[in-house]
């Protein structure tokens, strides 16, 4: 064994679980996880190869036979060497830990708990709901001398609604939530919000088949930009499936240029941090320019293949606002307004997407009729040929960018 990582991550959650409204569970989990990473250079045909094994270790285990089979395993891998990070990196400070709710937990709780139960019209039944507060310690050491921790708060909720006249004419709303910090949840908000597509949901329709211009807003703002993510990292460069080039256009367009950059800063971000899982120090980098590619990201690994600066891991998504409004985007008509999907996911080397459609609107003759069912299909080249980005902007979870994204031309499989 020539070189090491170990990361270990101790949890506390406190978890609430509710069914009609009422409290049905509650309970607290602590746990801890340890990982060890070896590395281990060798001679092969007359080349330096590094074999690598990983193995997670828990309580009570024996870890001495964890190592020692996973030594064995490292020696059947010839991966291409890299150096890791040790101690001098500059490593800013980034605040990913909400003191009052992991202080007092249960006081967390108990207010989401009021703020949903409030939130809730007399036409809605909270049929369930999940609520956690988290708090994780993790504890990052290496062969090199490298001594990292970091302190982590998460608040997540997840809530089913219902509504309906009966059981046969009855449809619920799913919505779930993720943050650092509880003055980012504004759960009773969102439960309002979700409470209206309930409703809409009662009269929704299949939209028509055909091509339409679609706007992206809620739900799929966190999926959207996956695509830019994998084609920027190392890996796809390594590996042959990147189609970007440094200080070549992404795709041609007649509509906004996209602007997108990783920041490991941004307030409230769930992929904020000031380390990667290397150890590495995070930066802030400006990965697309006005439609321009400018920079990759590479963690240790692929910074050495590659012969590149590093940088760490992709973190949040950061993406520059349009110049038009959100109302701005619902003209001309006919256009529809695609708010939750059961999935989207774009392929990470082709760019294709298609999502079933859970709750939108299909903008005509001066209506708003709701749908659902049906999917939106497309390939995120060709969608950047007319693309454009709201001035008002949001926040999701580890993206911040403009509230409403605005796709030319995308066909609709519907009735």
């Amino acid at each position: 064994m020539t070189s090491w990582e170990l990361t270990r991550v101790n949890r506390v959650e406190h978890q609430r679980y509710l069914t009609m409204g009422e409290m049905e569970s509650q309970r607290s989990v602590e746990s801890e996880n340890v990982y060890v990473r070896l590395y281990m250079e060798r001679k092969e045909n007359g080349k330096t190869v590094l074999g690598e094994s990983g193995v997670s270790l828990n309580p009570g285990d024996d870890f001495r036979e964890h190592i020692k089979a996973s030594m064995e395993m490292a020696s059947l891998v010839a991966n291409q060497p890299f150096p890791l990070p040790g101690p001098g990196g500059t490593y800013l400070h980034v605040e990913t830990r909400d003191y009052e709710a992991a202080s007092n937990p249960f006081r967390t709780l108990d207010s989401i708990n009021h703020e949903i139960r409030t939130a809730c019209e007399e036409d809605i039944a909270l049929s369930s709901a999940e609520i956690f507060v988290r708090e994780s310690h993790l504890y990052f050491i290496n062969s090199m001398g490298l001594d990292l921790h970091d302190k982590k708060t998460r608040i997540f909720v997840d809530f089913v609604l219902l509504t309906g006249e009966s059981e046969k004419n009855e449809v619920e709303s799913h919505g779930f939530k993720n943050v650092r910090f509880l003055r980012d949840l504004t759960i009773g908000e969102m439960v309002k919000e979700y409470a209206r597509f309930a409703r809409e949901s009662l009269v929704a329709r299949t939209p028509p088949t055909g091509t339409f211009d679609v706007v992206f807003s809620h739900e799929a703002l966190d999926t959207f930009f996956n695509y830019f993510k994998g084609q920027a990292q190392g890996a796809a460069k390594h590996q042959g499936w990147s189609h970007f080039e440094q200080g070549k256009s992404i795709a041609e367009s007649r509509g906004d240029c996209l602007t997108l950059s990783s920041d490991p800063t941004l307030p409230g971000g769930l992929l904020s941090g000031s380390f990667d899982a290397n150890g590495l120090p995070l930066v802030k980098v400006e990965v697309i320019s006005d439609g321009i590619f400018q920079q990759r990201m590479v963690n240790a690994r692929y910074a050495a293949y590659l012969n590149l600066t590093p940088t760490g891991g992709f973190t949040n998504v950061v993406v520059k606002a349009g110049a038009r409004s959100f109302d701005d985007f619902l003209q001309p008509e006919p256009v529809m307004h695609v708010l939750t999907f059961s999935t989207l996911e774009p392929n990470a080397v082709t760019g294709a997407f298609s999502g079933e459609i859970r709750m939108g609107y299909m903008v005509k003759n001066g209506l708003s009729q709701p749908i659902k069912g049906g999917s939106v299909s497309g390939v995120m080249k060709k969608a950047l040929e007319e693309i454009y980005f709201s001035r008002e902007t949001v926040r999701r979870g580890s993206y911040f960018g403009p509230m409403g994204i605005k796709v030319c031309g995308l066909k609709i499989a519907g009735s």
